[in-house]
């Protein structure tokens, strides 16, 4: 389904069976684990119910579906639209780099200011009823600690708000990333002997337990993540 259309609710049987699968994911999430060795069971057993948590929740398309480099254009219509300047430079698609990137047009001087964004194009929290209800309904204590979480969970309402006027950006964000949250237990078992082995691990517990609580809140009471909040989105 494309980002923006109408998400369609799990039956009670499923909403039931991943209720189930969240609490066993938090029990994982909240066990003290000594020792590398120990951590990487747990992650192990924890992308296990995260996989089964995967199949049970909604398959939602963040992307419009189209390659990237199609939306491109309009994404840069958008923007200069919006007052973006960007001067010399273009985005091109660099394979070797898994993605998209600025690729200069001819000649740039030092100390040349090439692109610049007004502050009507930072996505942020305003202070939009949508918004300040939600921050209310959040912990306190955890909204303070962790502002990441109210944006991350910002972008998933717009993404799935039918005629967001940030579609054309959100068009152009990839639907997956190279960070460890995309890893196999396979691919984090060969990083065992080196510095970012316990810190991906680590990073791995942490999504997975923000997961698992915000699934449990917005299932409740915010209407509007209700039906579009997965742990696939939410990564």
């Amino acid at each position: 389904m494309n980002g923006g259309a109408p998400t369609k609710a799990l039956s009670k049987g499923k909403v039931k069976e991943l209720n189930g699968l969240v609490e066993e994911l938090m029990q994982y999430g909240f066990r003290e684990a000594n020792g590398a060795d120990e951590l990487l069971a747990q992650h192990r057993d924890m992308a296990g119910v995260l996989d089964r948590i995967r199949r049970v929740e909604p398959k939602l398309r963040t992307t419009n579906g189209r390659p990237r480099m199609e939306t491109v254009a309009h994404f840069m219509r958008w923007a200069v639209e919006r007052g973006c300047q960007v001067d010399n430079v273009r985005v091109a698609e660099h394979a070797e780099y898994g993605g998209l990137g600025l690729e200069s047009c001819g000649p740039i001087p030092a100390g040349e200011c090439i692109i610049t964004v007004p502050r009507s194009m930072f996505f942020y929290v305003t202070n939009e009823p949508r918004y300040r209800q939600l921050l209310e309904l959040m912990p306190g204590a955890m909204m303070s600690e962790q502002g990441n979480i109210m944006l991350a969970l910002a972008l998933i309402m717009e993404r799935f708000r039918a005629k967001s006027d940030w579609k054309p950006y959100l068009d152009m964000l990839p639907d997956r990333y190279t960070t460890p949250l995309y890893y196999t237990t396979e691919d984090m078992g060969e990083l065992a002997e080196t510095d970012a082995f316990l810190p991906a691990l680590k990073l791995c517990k942490h999504i997975a337990r923000q997961y698992g609580f915000i699934r449990r809140f917005v299932q409740e009471k915010v209407d509007e993540l209700r039906d579009c909040f997965t742990y696939d989105v939410f990564r």
